[in-house]
C-alpha cells in the first residue's frame, strides 16, 4: 500500500478536467504526479441543481453532493486500500507554502487520525448552527472547524463521508453547505482534532495583517506556527496565496 494522496475536488458544466501539470503549479505541489488525483464532475455546477440526486435540504447542494457524497464514492473508487493516507484540499483558493511530504511527516508523527482546518468565525453563522444543536456556541476565534483542508487516515476519512451522508439524508436540517455537515458531525456525533493553531493550515478569512508575517520568505502565523497550506476562504480573505 502507498503512503500519502493529495486529493481536491472540482466541478463545472461542460468543461475540460484540469490537467496534473496544471494543479501542480497551482497548488505549488512538489509530490509526485501520481498520487495527485481530482476528484472531478463536468455536468453539474451550483447554477444546475437539477442534475443533483437527492442530497437532503441544503442551499449548496452541489456542495454537498460534490464534497461528500461524490468525494465519497471516489474515496472508494480510487483511494481506499490503495494509500494510507490522504489530503482533501480545495480547488480554487489553496496552496502549498511547505512541502507535501513534510506535511504528511508531522501529521504521521502526531499519531491522530484526522486534523481539520479551522478558521477565525463559525460558518454557517454560529447563531444558526447553535440552533441546529440546541446550545449556545461561544465565538471563540479558530474553535470552529473549516472543511477546506483535511488530512486523514484514509478509512477514517472515508468513514466519516459515509455518516456525514446519512445526516444529509436523515436530518430535517438544511446545512447549507458540506461545512454545515462538517460543524454538526464535530459538535453532535463525535469531536474531531482540529488545527486550532494553524500548526497545518492557514484560513485568512475575516483575517487582517496582523494574523501572520513574512519571514525570510515562510509564513508565520499569530500562533507562532509555520503552517504548510494558505486557504485564502471566502470573498473576505488576505489574498495571501497571490503572496507565495
Amino acid at each position: 500500500m502507498k503512503k500519502n494522496a493529495l486529493v481536491t475536488t472540482f466541478y463545472c458544466s461542460n468543461c475540460k478536467k484540469p490537467n496534473i501539470t496544471d494543479i501542480k503549479k497551482k497548488f505549488n505541489y512538489n509530490g509526485k504526479d501520481e498520487d495527485l488525483f481530482i476528484n472531478f464532475s463536468d455536468y453539474f455546477d451550483p447554477f444546475n441543481p437539477n442534475l443533483i440526486p437527492n442530497v437532503g435540504n441544503s442551499k449548496r447542494r452541489d456542495l454537498i453532493y460534490g464534497k461528500i457524497f461524490k468525494l465519497r464514492k471516489f474515496i472508494e473508487d480510487n483511494i481506499s486500500g490503495k494509500y494510507e493516507n490522504l489530503l482533501h484540499i480545495d480547488f480554487s483558493d489553496t496552496k502549498f507554502v511547505r512541502g507535501f511530504d513534510e506535511l504528511f511527516d508531522k501529521f504521521i508523527e502526531s499519531k491522530k487520525n484526522i486534523i481539520i482546518s479551522t478558521e477565525k468565525n463559525c460558518w454557517p453563522y454560529i447563531e444558526v448552527v447553535s440552533n441546529w444543536v440546541n446550545k449556545k456556541l461561544e465565538p471563540n476565534e479558530f474553535h470552529f472547524l473549516n472543511s477546506g483542508a483535511i488530512i486523514s487516515k484514509t478509512e477514517k476519512f472515508l468513514n466519516i463521508l459515509k455518516k456525514l451522508e446519512d445526516l444529509c439524508l436523515s436530518k430535517s436540517i438544511d446545512f447549507w453547505d458540506d461545512q454545515g455537515v462538517w460543524q454538526y458531525y464535530d459538535l453532535m456525533i463525535e469531536t474531531l482534532d482540529k488545527d486550532l493553531n494553524s500548526e497545518y493550515f492557514f484560513s485568512t478569512a475575516f483575517l487582517d495583517d496582523s494574523y501572520y508575517s513574512i519571514e525570510k520568505g515562510k509564513l508565520k502565523t499569530r500562533f507562532n506556527t509555520y503552517p504548510f497550506i494558505i486557504h485564502d476562504n471566502s470573498s473576505f480573505s488576505l489574498n495571501l496565496i497571490k503572496k507565495f
